[in-house]
């Protein structure tokens, strides 16, 4: 895969690195490129991601704030009011839609055990090839991973509207306990995406180890693990490429 960065000068802020197309841009590509039958959503706030989709779709929030109206070509809309924990322990994604989840949109809660179980309970829907997307997870600098948004040391980020929250963990640890998941990493502005295909609906590893997991990475700081080496092993491609139909239609299918 190729690299797109230089390791840093020490004390660098790989900030600088991270900052491709915006996210926004790339995911209405995806949808555009890969034409998913259904889409789930987790966190949708005021409804920027919501607004891309063109197929059946549920999206789920506890406090929608949705502005800019609905999407305009979804002719089938389920919006949850609730936490993504509650929706998935109340509801079947799958009987919703008549059909598994083709593409997901997590972006939820910015703290790692939340996003682990989101992965947990999306996976368990979709199919093999369908496309799970992560928000978040390669952020450019550590002030911005607190897993507090009134955290103070977001003060100290070049960029202190931005709150990642500590869901970059996901990277690693699905390196370590899900490496049959195919995961590609993008730069896209402005804390990265992380594309997941070669999904298992009937895998328990995440669930039978996640107490391990969160006890293992509660107290990890990126600031100790390094942006630097995160961005190293995530290996991300340009976000721009992800524009492409012919590199979509190279890594995924549905």
């Amino acid at each position: 895969m190729q690299l797109l960065h230089t390791k840093p000068a020490p004390g660098e802020d790989c900030f600088a690195r991270v900052g491709g197309v915006n996210y926004l841009e790339i995911l209405k590509a995806i949808h555009r490129n890969l034409r998913p039958a259904t889409y789930l959503e987790v966190g949708t706030f005021t409804g920027n991601t919501l607004r891309l989709s063109h197929c059946p779709t549920i999206a789920v929030d506890p406090e929608f704030r949705i502005t800019g109206g609905l999407p305009a070509e979804c002719q089938v809309l389920h919006l949850f009011q609730k936490t993504s924990d509650a929706f998935f322990k109340d509801h079947d994604p799958t009987a919703i839609f008549g059909a598994p989840i083709d593409l997901a949109f997590l972006d939820g809660m910015h703290r790692f055990e939340f996003l682990l179980r989101d992965l947990i309970h999306t996976e368990a829907h979709c199919r093999p090839n369908s496309v799970v997307v992560l928000h978040d997870c390669l952020p450019g600098d550590a002030h911005i991973t607190a897993r507090s948004m009134n955290d103070p040391r977001r003060a100290q980020s070049r960029n202190p509207d931005f709150w990642a929250g500590d869901v970059w963990k996901l990277l690693p640890i699905l390196r370590r306990y899900r490496p049959d998941i195919r995961a590609l990493a993008t730069d896209a502005a402005p804390t990265g995406l992380v594309f997941l295909t070669n999904l298992n609906p009937a895998s328990t590893v995440l669930q039978q180890h996640y107490f391990d997991i969160v006890a293992e990475w509660l107290a990890v700081d990126l600031a100790d693990y390094g942006v630097a080496r995160l961005i190293d092993e995530a290996e991300p491609v340009a976000a721009r490429q992800l524009v492409s139909p012919e590199f979509c239609a190279n890594r995924f299918w549905l």
